[in-house]
C-alpha cells in the first residue's frame, strides 16, 4: 500500500495503509532494539540506500508488510518517514550534506510487523550516516483539536460500503472499513489555502497528519472522536479561515497549547564525535 507523502502541493490524497507504530500523536517512541538477525530471512543489511535517481523536486513512496521504498527525500526527511512524525520533531544538526537527496528501498521475503520494519530501517540509517538515533522529551508549542459538544453536523460517521460488510461477515471479530480518502482540491503550496477539503472514510487521525505539515505549529488530536468520518469544508485563504470553518461545519475547535512531545535526537555516534 501506499502512504502519502508528508507534504504535497495541488491536492492530496492520503489511503490508509501501512502505519508506523508512532502514528499516536502524543509521542513517538523508537522501537525497542532487537536484532533483525534473530528473525529467520531478514536482515537490515537487506537495506539500500543511495544517491537519489529522482529529479529535484521529485518524491515517491510506496509502503507495505514485505517492502518500504522511499525515494528523493533528504536525510531529516527520510527519518521522519521512517518514523511517520512531523520534520520539526526532528532535531537533527546541520553537517553541510542537507541538501543531499536519497533513495531508500527494502523488498523482504515476507511481511514483517511494523516494528521490525521501522527497526531495519533506523538501523541502516545509523549504520550507513554513522548517528544514533534517541529519543526525549520535550516541551512544544501546538494546536489541539477538540470537540467540546461533540461532533459538528457537517461531519458524519461513514458507512461502510457492501464490499466492506461483506469482508466483516468474512473476518468476525475483524474491524473492516473502506480505504480513506481525504483531498485537498487546489493546495496552494505558498501557505495554508485550498479550493477545499473533502475526506471517505477518513479518521481524525489521518485528518490532523495532513493538515499538520502545513501548520505552523505541530497539530495533536484531543477530539475523543473513534471510528472513520465523512466530511467536506469548503475554500480558504489561510490558517485562520481554516481553523474557523473546522469549528462551524465540523464541531471542531483549534486551540493554541504547549505538550510535553517525543523528539528524535539525531547525533554522530561517539567515535564519530571523536573524529570531528
Amino acid at each position: 500500500m501506499n502512504r502519502a507523502p508528508i507534504s504535497a502541493c495541488l491536492g492530496l490524497v492520503l489511503v490508509g495503509g501501512f502505519a508506523a507504530t508512532v502514528a499516536a500523536q502524543s509521542g513517538v517512541h523508537p522501537a525497542a532494539r532487537r536484532t533483525a538477525s534473530t528473525v529467520r530471512g531478514i536482515s537490515s543489511s537487506e537495506v539500500h540506500i543511495a544517491p537519489t535517481t529522482l529529479p529535484a523536486n521529485s518524491t515517491s513512496v510506496d509502503i507495505a508488510g514485505d517492502h518500504w521504498y522511499a525515494r528523493g527525500f533528504d536525510l531529516k526527511t527520510l527519518i521522519s518517514q521512517i518514523y511517520d512524525i512531523d520534520v520539526r520533531r526532528i532535531d537533527l544538526a546541520e553537517n553541510g550534506s542537507g541538501d543531499a537527496r536519497y533513495d531508500l528501498t527494502l523488498t523482504l521475503p515476507r511481511e514483517v510487523d511494523e516494528d521490525l520494519m521501522q527497526q531495519m530501517l533506523s538501523d541502516a540509517l545509523e549504520r550507513k550516516f554513522g548517528l544514533t538515533i534517541t529519543s526525549e522529551r520535550r516541551s512544544l508549542d501546538v494546536y489541539v483539536l477538540t470537540a467540546p459538544n461533540g461532533p459538528g453536523a457537517g461531519l458524519h460517521r461513514h458507512r461502510a460500503s457492501a464490499a466492506a460488510l461483506v469482508a466483516t461477515l468474512a473476518s468476525p471479530g475483524q474491524e473492516t472499513d473502506d480505504d480513506s480518502q481525504i483531498t485537498f482540491l487546489g493546495k496552494n503550496c505558498d501557505g495554508v489555502s485550498s479550493g477545499g477539503i473533502s475526506a471517505s472514510a477518513g479518521t481524525l487521525g489521518e485528518f490532523r497528519r495532513t493538515l499538520e505539515p502545513d501548520l505552523d505549529r505541530l497539530l495533536i488530536d484531543e477530539t475523543g472522536l473513534k471510528g472513520s468520518y465523512d466530511f467536506q469544508i469548503g475554500d480558504y485563504s489561510n490558517q485562520g479561515e481554516l481553523f474557523q470553518l473546522l469549528h462551524d461545519q465540523l464541531g471542531i475547535q483549534v486551540t493554541p497549547a504547549q505538550r510535553n512531545l517525543t523528539v528524535l535526537t539525531v547525533q554522530p555516534r561517539q567515535e564519530m564525535r571523536a573524529a570531528l
